[in-house]
């Protein structure tokens, strides 16, 4: 019985350590590199490259007045794909603004939360909440692929490139909004 635990034990550990792995946690000085998307590859697709990048959060919630919300972007390895003929260094960048774009949109979404006046029908309004800027986070990403023609437009890629670092260095997004 106690070898069975054991084995259990470290399978969780494993399992659980793998899935760590083939994620990385958006922060402003990790950059994506080509091994990072290790995802089966789509021959079929008429893209060079596919990033999956998601928006997720937890919240713990006392009170209306007395609440906490962690929220992250996320880039999946296993779910990202290159093809490697095609990796280039104007490629990767705009596969990595991508990335940045959630990690925007993750701190829009925890400004979000933490501002607003919540009643005892919190758990509604934050899926509202979250709702609504997963909504402006997907228009955001159709946007950045239309305007640079998915990397192609140069003048517009550095456009945005500024523009999203901009918004990421603004003051609010600075520190972690805490209300209790």
């Amino acid at each position: 019985m106690k070898a069975l635990l054991i084995i259990s034990f470290v399978s969780t550990i494993t399992i659980h350590s793998f899935a760590q792995e083939s994620r990385i946690v958006w922060n402003k000085t990790q950059l994506l590199q080509w091994f990072d998307f290790a995802g089966h590859v789509n021959d079929t697709s008429r893209f060079d490259a596919e990033s999956f990048a998601e928006v997720r959060f937890t919240y713990n919630f006392k009170s209306p007045t007395n609440f906490s919300f962690d929220v992250f972007a996320n880039f999946h390895k296993n779910l990202s794909w290159c093809k490697k003929e095609y990796q280039s260094e104007d490629l990767l960048k705009h596969e990595q603004l991508h990335f940045d774009i959630a990690g925007l949109y993750s701190r829009k979404l925890k400004e979000a939360f933490e501002t607003y006046q919540y009643s005892n029908d919190y758990k509604n309004e934050i899926q509202q909440i979250f709702n609504q800027k997963k909504i402006e986070y997907h228009l955001s990403q159709q946007q950045y692929d239309v305007e640079t023609n998915h990397s192609l437009n140069k003048e517009r890629q550095k456009d945005w490139e500024k523009y999203i670092h901009e918004q990421l260095n603004e003051p609010k997004f600075t520190f972690n909004y805490v209300k209790k």
